[in-house]
């Protein structure tokens, strides 16, 4: 396994959620097989973003303790260690300490306080889906009900985005009007049309030349080609509804919910002069202002990490330990 990361083919990012039950699993699972897990292989290729509540990153390790002592099969030295290369150089690690008890965090306080760091945090940056075993989280609809099925999901879901990558390079290099092709294939998923279109203008520059069974020649080859170049993009469309139907929550309006927003949906950390201008509506107050309450707002809840001099991002991210003392 490794660390290479690819930047997201739409420029954003789906947003996750994870608790300690479904990291200890994919951990497991995945050392299994020998090969990332749908997860990890998200957010190693910019499918997915993970975030995890500060608790969950100490808990991972102790809970595969726990499983290993109960009889489980696997070796839990390897297990450890997978987890701290592959998965926390990926994942957000957000301390929940004085975010707003939202109503789903309210009731889940009442039956359970070891979930209410998911609760706050989920409903922080949403829409988000919060991949979790716990069942209150899903009783109370937090949670998507199969975190396996969402798992599994995602992993056809990078599938299709490789494959459009693919498409996409390749019209790149295929000609002059190729980029102007590529980039109404993304804007529009269902892209048969788009290569129809295209197809149907080279075809008109060839009327008259060809004879009926060479147009009828070419008209198959154009079915051909538009099925082949714009199924994946068809398959993406369909596995991205599928996530989004799990998703849970709605932005936020107020500031703390939209900076957090902000800072999770972006690529690279933000200055704060950056992160006004991706608030919409523009705060109607002097720029000054906007930027001592902005400073405040940050420093104020430690959700926010300074990854370099001025620049902001959700959690902090590769939060590393050393390896154990062998015996």
């Amino acid at each position: 396994m490794n660390n290479r990361f690819t930047p997201p083919l739409t420029g954003s990012f789906r947003l996750g959620v994870f608790d300690t039950s479904v990291l200890t699993s994919d951990v497991v699972s995945a050392l299994g097989r020998g090969e990332p897990s749908s997860i990890l292989a998200g957010m190693q290729h910019g499918t997915l973003r993970g975030f995890i509540p500060h608790y969950v990153w100490a808990e991972v390790p102790r809970v595969l303790a726990d499983r290993k002592r109960e009889g489980g099969a696997f070796d839990f030295r390897t297990a450890e260690e997978l987890w701290w290369r592959e998965y926390i150089p990926l994942l957000h690690v957000v301390p929940t300490t004085g975010l707003p008890m939202t109503p789903a965090a309210d009731k889940i306080a009442h039956e359970d306080l070891s979930d209410i760091g998911a609760a706050q945090l989920t409903g922080l940056i949403g829409p988000v889906v919060l991949l979790a075993e716990d069942r209150d989280l899903i009783r109370h609809g937090i949670a998507a009900k199969d975190w396996r099925k969402v798992r599994a999901g995602l992993g056809k879901l990078g599938g299709a985005e490789a494959k459009v990558r693919v498409n996409i390079t390749l019209t790149l290099h295929a000609g002059r009007g190729a980029a102007r092709l590529g980039r109404l294939a993304w804007a529009y998923p269902v892209v048969t049309t788009v290569v129809a279109a295209a197809f149907g203008i080279g075809m008109h520059g060839l009327r008259g030349r060809l004879r009926p069974e060479a147009q009828a020649a070419w008209k198959e080859a154009g079915k051909t080609l538009a099925m082949v170049f714009g199924t994946p993009f068809v398959e993406h469309e369909k596995y991205e509804a599928a996530w989004n139907e799990v998703e849970y929550g709605a932005p936020g309006v107020d500031l703390l919910s939209k900076v957090a927003r902000t800072l999770a949906c972006s690529p690279q950390p933000l200055t704060r002069t950056a992160i006004l201008e991706k608030l919409s509506p523009p705060l109607a107050e002097p720029h000054r202002r906007q930027m001592d309450g902005l400073g405040r707002l940050l420093h104020r809840f430690p959700a926010f990490h300074q990854a370099g001099p001025g620049r902001w991002q959700l959690g902090r991210s590769n939060v590393q330990v050393s390896p154990p003392a062998g015996p």
